[in-house]
């Protein structure tokens, strides 16, 4: 009884180690399976967040350039960017003087020369220039001459710099102001600058 019959039990047994390491290789297969469409999906998450970074870079460029665009159109329209305006700036200059009534004023517009600044360098491309306007103005009193400069800056988009000012005075400290004629005259030179981007 005790003896096991071999010869019966050979062929389940087999069957058994068979089915043993047929299991064994499906669930060796399975997790080599799973293990390569794993690396597929880590693959095709990262080429998602390079390419969902990609395109928000791209859509942060675009409104980049969006908003250069606009910014580089508001300076061309003010002449800041462009060929040098010298009408306007001459017609800016007397529609100032109008509302403030200057006893004189006489201006000389310079031909267009290189904005030059202590430490002031153009990147490659900018072409960064300026053309000097000597001006000679009579002033009932100091405060007409920032008047002049203010109602120029608030008239016109274009942007001047002052490079010098001098200024006289017409009569002794201890007269009275002529309140029609200059009590001061003054000699100053502007730069209306100009930017040509090539």
């Amino acid at each position: 009884m005790n003896n096991i019959d071999w010869f019966f039990l050979k062929r389940p047994l087999i069957m058994l180690l068979v089915s043993a390491l047929i299991f064994a290789a499906l669930v060796l297969a399975g997790y080599q399976y799973e293990k390569m469409q794993d690396e597929k999906y880590q693959q095709a998450l990262s080429t998602l967040r390079t390419t969902h970074k990609i395109y928000s870079n791209m859509v942060n460029d675009i409104d980049l350039l969006d908003q250069y665009r606009a910014q580089y159109n508001d300076y061309r329209a003010s002449g800041l960017v462009g060929k040098e305006r010298r009408l306007s700036w001459i017609e800016s200059l007397e529609s100032t003087n109008e509302v403030l009534r200057l006893p004189t004023l006489t201006y000389e517009l310079n031909p267009q020369e290189e904005f030059k600044r202590p430490g002031f360098k153009a990147k490659r491309g900018v072409e960064v220039n300026s053309s000097p306007m000597d001006l000679s103005i009579g002033l009932l009193h100091e405060e007409d001459l920032f008047a002049l400069l203010e109602g120029l800056r608030l008239s016109i988009s274009s942007l001047f710099t002052v490079d010098s000012c001098s200024m006289t005075r017409q009569s002794a400290v201890s007269a009275s102001l002529d309140t029609k004629n200059a009590n001061l005259t003054t000699d100053c030179r502007i730069r209306w600058v100009t930017i040509d981007a090539k």
